[in-house]
């Protein structure tokens, strides 16, 4: 249930909400779109995903699965002890370090751990994976602070976000 009054309607609570803000409701669509067309390898992005909901506890975030993007039941309950489990690739294990660390201290981010990230993903998946944990930690914390993240779920389809309550 919402913490804030939202309009009454049928509609999902987080776009009743956003109807409160039409001018980031196009915005917030279209950032959803692109995350879902992110060229980032889909288990990886479904690891970071799941990391940040974590920190987050957003239920929605916590709840949602894609079952064909190659990531388990047992990947998804490691993800918060990433680094001594043996589940995870270096690489992956170098997107959870930094998705952790851009949710909880960016600022202390050192160019090392950077370093480390382009070597596996390049400049441009870095910057990539910045913008989709961006999504993530924003459209997240929005959902979970306000009380909208328990009645929906999430899930992609042929490249949409689908939304169902």
């Amino acid at each position: 249930m919402a913490r804030i009054e939202i309009p009454e309607d049928e509609g999902l609570e987080v776009f009743r909400a956003l109807d409160l803000a039409p001018h980031f409701k196009e915005l917030v669509v279209a950032y959803e779109t692109a995350v879902a067309k992110s060229p980032l390898d889909r288990r990886l992005h479904e690891l970071v995903r799941m990391r940040i909901a974590q920190i987050n506890a957003c239920t929605v975030c916590l709840n949602w699965r894609n079952a064909d993007w190659g990531v388990t039941e047992e990947d998804l309950a490691a993800v918060g002890e990433y680094a001594d489990s043996p589940l995870f690739s270096a690489e992956e294990k170098t997107a959870l370090e930094y998705a952790t660390r851009f949710a909880t201290d960016s600022a202390g981010i050192e160019d090392e751990l950077l370093e480390r990230l382009v070597g596996f993903l390049g400049p441009e998946g870095v910057v990539d994976l910045t913008l989709v944990l961006g999504k993530y930690l924003a459209m997240g914390r929005f959902m979970q602070v306000l009380g909208l993240d328990q009645a929906c779920s999430l899930t992609y389809a042929d490249g949409e976000l689908v939304m169902r309550s």
